[in-house]
């Protein structure tokens, strides 16, 4: 099992932060040095940046846990699940929202899933959330069609 950590900042400064811990199915890891994404410079030292691969014919299980600072179990209100581009993945979240299963629709591309909870569990709010980057590619090839050409006579 591979656990990733996603650090949250809180947005104000009395509120302890939050860790969103997303839970995958298969994940490999990468050996050898790993060059940071250009598009990507500027982002705090610490910050852990992850996505995942489906084939368009996959489906995969995500499950979140709250922690505070300290890693200690913490509760959260509201919990959802969204997608920024339904015509590439599909989200069947659970009864409690704390999990869902991430469905490739059949479009090839890419995808953000975002988790989203209120940390404040009084009457104010203060969201926090979770994203994964989803890329969804070809499946094997499973079916060949050959389309002829017109017909005409031979020399």
């Amino acid at each position: 099992m591979v656990r990733v950590t996603v650090e949250v900042d809180c947005c104000q400064p009395h509120h302890k932060e939050l860790r969103i811990i997303p839970r995958l199915g298969v994940v490999r890891e990468v050996e050898g040095n790993v060059l940071p994404t250009p598009g990507l410079v500027g982002f705090r030292k610490g910050e852990l940046l992850m996505a995942f691969s489906l084939t368009s014919t996959q489906q995969v299980s995500l499950a979140v846990t709250v922690t505070d600072k300290k890693g200690n179990p913490a509760k959260v209100q509201d919990p959802s699940w969204l997608t920024d581009t339904p015509a590439v993945l599909a989200l069947t979240p659970a009864a409690d929202n704390m999990s869902c299963v991430v469905s490739a629709v059949g479009a090839l591309g890419t995808a953000k899933v975002t988790f989203s909870a209120d940390a404040d569990m009084g009457t104010g709010v203060q969201q926090i959330l979770g994203t994964l980057d989803v890329e969804v590619v070809a499946g094997t090839a499973t079916v060949v069609s050959i389309q002829p050409g017109a017909p005409s006579e031979q020399p």
